[in-house]
């Protein structure tokens, strides 16, 4: 049991882990769309599409990954469930 409640423990911290790093690319994201409204005339607008959509495929991966965190995670919890 002590084995599976540190990969429990594990994957919470996994888990707080990538919720700050989609927020923060969340954030980067609002960012970058806040300069091309601001210099829409000024930059190459194809350049800064693909970046920003660069930061949103990085922030789409990071979401897949908590999502298989969470899978991981409930299986764990069950695991736990039963032992108690």
């Amino acid at each position: 049991m002590n084995n599976l409640q540190s990969k429990y423990e594990i994957l919470l911290e996994d888990e707080r882990l990538l919720v700050d790093k989609i927020e923060d690319c969340e954030e980067c994201v609002e960012v970058i769309l806040e300069y091309i409204a601001k210099k829409a005339d000024t930059i190459h607008v194809l350049t800064a599409e693909e970046i920003v959509s660069a930061m949103h495929a990085i922030g789409k991966d990071l979401r897949t990954e908590l999502l298989h965190v969470k899978l991981e995670r409930s299986i764990v919890s069950n695991k736990l469930s039963g032992v108690r």
